[in-house]
């Protein structure tokens, strides 16, 4: 009887310890990963802060749905700290000493494998041109690096002009309303410029069809952003619906293009960049999937961005009458020569852009990168091949460097500072030696839009959406986009 007492006991024991470990299951598994697997200690063998390890996702869904809510939250933790993308860590920066120190070897950083976003978020960019590395990276950089160089953006300008008119044109023949949200209202123009500076003009069947696959991939996005499941292949059989839809949407973007690249052949005069980067798929120097990926990258993913980007500083500029009217004296003063303006380095038109991208970045977490060497960063020794992020908040707005007013517009405050210091305190394209690629397109081209939208416009923010900036909603999308309406008031001759 005592025997069978004992076994009681010891099933009674086994059963309370298993059920006290699936309670703190995540305590657990947080020590064990934090301690043991990726152990990052200071000097005085204390371990680096942050939020704890939870879930499957970690902190991944979070930083870019709440990126700013992230930000503050963990800024308790100190200058640099740790934070989860699924069970990998990645190491926060945030101030220009440790990012600069990061940086010293940037030629020898790699991006981490698909951003840490899972397996689904794999199968949409996972072999994109921004997300691999070495000889791969730059077989498909050397297709199109040629088309978006600022001298080849420079020769684009005369496109830029017409197709910025003919957009301005269209919407005042087809936009009765005096109020409209830059966020929706405008979103078709930085796609459709990226378009069809890739692909040529696009007819009305084209565009449309562009449009509603552009609409399938952010739809699809939607799924990394959810995490869980879609972080593992167990969604092809978990999710079956969803990964048809992927399939269909791969199948359907391939399709695409390779009619666009038929169509074009037949073409005289110059072809388009599409054509050229092409060739290299057909010659096996690059992969299909690489391509068509990294064409998802360039129109798809950064839709969100030029939207971003776009929709922030004519936000600011409604809300500034001064300087949109400053700006505007600026436009006028330089209507025949609109090329050489957006060209300048010293114009207000670019420190409002520079501005615009300094309180409101396209993103709070940069892409993970790492560093094959170690690091010390804010005291503490980061094993090499560590993912690292920077905090683009905490550098964009350090007081330090740009003053108690930091979370204010106020372009002017730009004036005069040199590149060299701007390089560690101001977050535009990324960091180092892999900037994003279109940067040059994508100035030219939002400099442009002011340009037209201020000679044909004023814009104001209507007195009932007055609010603070810093607190509208925002849409739940991986960029953070502004949700301000604003006001469009005829301007003619320069005058209201």
């Amino acid at each position: 009887m005592e025997f069978f007492n004992t076994q009681w006991s010891i099933a009674l024991l086994v059963v309370f310890f298993i059920l006290l470990a699936f309670m703190h299951r995540y305590d657990i598994i947080n020590t064990i990963i934090s301690n043991v697997i990726y152990p990052v200690t200071n000097h005085r063998g204390q371990t680096i802060q942050g939020p704890k390890w939870q879930s499957i996702n970690g902190q991944c869904t979070e930083k870019f749905l709440n990126g700013r809510k992230v930000s503050r939250a963990c800024s308790q933790y100190g200058s640099v700290y740790r934070i989860w993308s699924g069970c990998t860590p990645e190491i926060v920066l945030t101030t220009p000493e440790d990012l600069k120190q990061f940086q010293s070897d940037s030629a020898l950083h790699k991006k981490a494998p698909s951003s840490n976003g899972g397996w689904f978020f794999h199968q949409i960019l996972g072999d994109c041109m921004g997300l691999i590395n070495g000889d791969r990276w730059q077989n498909i950089r050397a297709q199109f690096h040629p088309h978006f160089s600022h001298g080849s953006v420079a020769k684009s300008w005369g496109f830029l002009q017409d197709f910025t008119g003919d957009y301005f044109d269209k919407l005042a023949a087809e936009t009765k309303q005096s109020e409209l949200r830059p966020v929706t209202s405008f979103s078709t123009f930085p796609f459709f410029a990226t378009a069809e500076y890739l692909y040529g003009p696009l007819t009305k069947t084209e565009r449309g069809e562009l449009w509603l696959l552009g609409q399938r991939s952010l739809a699809l996005m939607g799924c990394v952003l959810a995490g869980g499941v879609y972080r593992s292949r167990l969604c092809r059989w978990l999710k079956p619906a969803h990964y048809r839809q992927l399939t269909s949407f791969e199948k359907d973007w391939i399709h695409f293009n390779r009619a666009i690249v038929e169509t074009r052949k037949g073409w005289s005069g110059p072809l388009p960049p599409v054509m050229e980067a092409w060739k290299a798929v057909d010659e096996g120097t690059i992969t299909k999937k690489e391509m068509v990926q990294t064409l998802s990258e360039v129109l798809f993913a950064n839709l969100d961005v030029s939207t971003n980007v776009l929709s922030w500083l004519i936000t600011f500029l409604a809300e500034d009458t001064a300087i949109q009217q400053q700006l505007r004296q600026e436009i006028t003063s330089n209507a025949e020569s609109s090329e050489e303006l957006c060209k300048r380095n010293d114009s207000l038109l670019h420190l409002c852009f520079l501005e615009s991208l300094r309180l409101r970045p396209f993103t709070v977490f940069t892409i993970p990168e790492y560093s094959p060497q170690t690091k010390v960063l804010g005291d503490f020794t980061i094993p090499a091949n560590t993912s690292v992020v920077v905090d683009t908040l905490a550098i964009n707005h350090n007081p330090h460097f740009w003053g108690d007013d930091s979370h204010q517009f106020r372009p002017w405050r730009l004036k005069g500072i040199s590149t060299t210091n701007l390089r560690y305190n101001l977050f535009t394209f990324g960091f180092g030696t892999r900037k994003c690629l279109g940067k040059h397109f994508a100035e030219a081209m939002m400099k442009k839009f002011v340009c037209e939208l201020l000679s044909r416009y004023e814009i104001r923010v209507p007195k009932k959406g007055n609010h603070d900036l810093g607190s509208q909603k925002i849409q739940a999308t991986w960029v953070p986009l502004s949700n301000i309406g604003i006001a469009l008031i005829p301007v003619k001759n320069g005058r209201i």
